[in-house]
């Protein structure tokens, strides 16, 4: 998954364009997003006129604006757009830090084989005890080692994790002459490392289901204000995900419109969709947020963030932010409510 490290993303908002004024909720809105696999069916709902549809049933407009992904958060954070895609972990540690109450209203889908550590010289993550692994920092990549190692027996101690910028993952590990290497990567560039003699996938994210979760955020403020932007967007979005599992010609059309925005080939798009866990109604979305699978996920990637240091200065606790499921729950304060899940109703 395209994750940036803390540094590079200061960097970058350090040169943004000045914040805007807040959202109106006055019936005009820009929905931006990503190029990962889970978040390309935006372009279906943009191309195929599925979120134009949608958006005049509820009475709003709703233009659609393709970022980088660090683009798209520092977007978001600037209210220069309304609604964007992200992991649970970023919008905890780069939009809530930063004091913005956010909600998802759509959590779409998570990683199951997407996210992968791999090495050569090694068959298990034990094999790579005592050894540095390259990724990078503060992002899904560090937790995806850090959970290998917890569920491996190992200590994080046994480790080093060296940041490495997702442009020189893989000429960095292809580079690297070390009979013993590992790094932390995610599809599409996983794909083509695993196609490199003696590459081993010693850990991957369907070993942490729910972990690496990704859902479309909104300003709470902004979904009370008007809960008509996250509705209509909620059933473009479904609506699409019943087009992927129904198959046939028009699951196939859909597949190449996400090849397109993924800028990978069908068969590689296919290969990617099979390790994403799409939640195909909101439905099965509902019940997964009000699971103790969920919170014990959420809690764990909290955790992480709070051991890494990435909920800010004030972060005395793990649960300096609260964050609220969708059965009303809250984990951590209650005072400082700042991530949500908050699904829309049919």
């Amino acid at each position: 998954m395209i994750k940036q490290s803390i540094t590079s993303l200061i960097a970058a908002l350090t040169v943004a364009a000045p914040i805007a004024a807040n959202a109106q909720a006055d019936g005009d809105y820009t929905l931006g997003w990503s190029n990962y696999i889970g978040w390309c069916p935006v372009k279906h709902l943009a191309d195929t006129g599925l979120l134009e549809k949608h958006a005049k049933a509820n009475g709003i407009k709703i233009a659609v604006k393709e970022f980088g992904y660090v683009s798209s958060i520092d977007a978001f954070k600037a209210k220069n757009i309304d609604v964007v895609p992200v992991t649970t972990m970023d919008a905890l540690t780069l939009i809530s830090q930063a004091g913005i109450d956010t909600s998802f209203f759509v959590v779409g889908d998570y990683s199951n084989g997407n996210d992968k550590w791999l090495a050569t010289g090694a068959k298990s993550v034990a094999d790579l005890k005592g050894s540095t692994v390259y990724g990078e920092e503060f992002t899904v990549s560090h937790y995806l080692v850090y959970r290998g190692i917890v569920q491996n027996g190992l200590k994080e101690a046994d480790f080093k994790f060296a940041h490495r910028a997702e442009k020189g993952i893989v000429s960095g590990f292809t580079s690297d002459q070390s009979k013993l290497k590992s790094t932390a990567t995610w599809n599409p560039h996983a794909l083509g490392l695993m196609q490199q003699p003696g590459v081993t996938s010693v850990f991957d994210s369907s070993k942490i289901p729910g972990e690496i979760l990704d859902g479309f955020v909104i300003r709470t403020d902004l979904l009370k204000a008007d809960p008509k932007l996250a509705k209509a967007i909620s059933d473009a979005w479904f609506e699409a995900m019943a087009t992927l599992n129904g198959g046939g010609k028009q699951a196939e059309d859909m597949i190449a419109t996400i090849a397109q925005a993924a800028n990978v080939t069908v068969a590689e798009a296919k290969a990617q969709l099979k390790t994403t866990f799409f939640y195909y109604t909101p439905e099965t979305m509902a019940e997964a947020l009000t699971s103790k699978t969920h919170k014990k996920a959420t809690t764990l990637v909290r955790d992480f963030c709070f051991d890494q240091a990435l909920l800010g200065e004030d972060a005395d606790d793990a649960g300096y932010i609260g964050i609220e499921f969708a059965d009303g729950e809250v984990l951590g304060k209650k005072d400082n409510i700042k991530l949500r899940f908050k699904p829309v109703s049919k």
